[in-house]
């Protein structure tokens, strides 16, 4: 995200020294117009990595990895053929890394259902939270799809509440993407073990699932 904007930062600049190239001299109207522009990209990328940092300290609070990152890419990647919706490289060493890399489009949906008020129930906004679950489930070092989804879907609650919903809220948000969602996930991403009290219930004494 900081190198598109600082990408732009570069072109405009060349576009006003080309412009005073082309005409021999200065126009000081154009400073203004290049600074309001600038004070523009810059306001959207703080607000932009401020949104990232957020993130990040949201899967820091679910997972204990103290140093996880999000990334939520940035306008070049609207060009990407095989675009995912979240990704976590493996570190080369057995392991994962730190940084979750989401698709722009689902760090967008996380921020409307903030805005929401926490209680829309928009598939995109829904299955957006879940993705950011997902993906911290990685960053916490789990490699397989099934058991990733299962671990997943038993923390979409804490991750809704970390982000700012109600209890009440984070419930619903879960037991959603549970019945409608989760069961039209391939099979790679379908767990046969996962299901209330069994094998991989992180809380077989809770009757509340996931």
């Amino acid at each position: 995200m900081i190198l598109w904007f600082a990408a732009f930062a570069v072109l405009a600049a060349g576009a006003l020294g080309g412009h005073w190239a082309w005409s021999k001299r200065p126009h000081w109207w154009s400073i203004g117009f290049c600074l309001i522009v600038a004070a523009i990209a810059g306001f959207f990328g703080w607000r932009a990595l401020q949104f990232e940092a957020e993130l990040g300290a949201a899967v820091a609070t679910v997972t204990d990895v103290a140093d996880a990152k999000v990334d939520c890419g940035g306008i070049m990647s609207e060009f990407v053929l095989d675009r995912y919706l979240g990704t976590v490289a493996f570190d080369g060493e057995g392991g994962t890394s730190n940084v979750a890399k989401l698709d722009r489009s689902v760090c967008g949906n996380i921020r409307d259902w903030q805005n929401s008020g926490f209680a829309s129930t928009d598939p995109d906004q829904v299955i957006a939270v879940h993705v950011l679950t997902h993906e911290a489930m990685h960053v916490a070092g789990h490699m397989s799809e099934a058991l990733t989804e299962c671990l997943a879907m038993q923390a979409d609650a804490e991750m809704a509440e970390v982000l700012g919903a109600t209890p009440t809220q984070a419930r619903q948000l879960a037991e959603r993407y549970w019945t409608d969602f989760f069961p039209r996930m391939p099979g790679t991403y379908r767990a046969a073990d996962c299901y209330d009290e069994g094998p991989l219930d992180q809380r077989p004494d809770n009757p509340i699932w996931p």
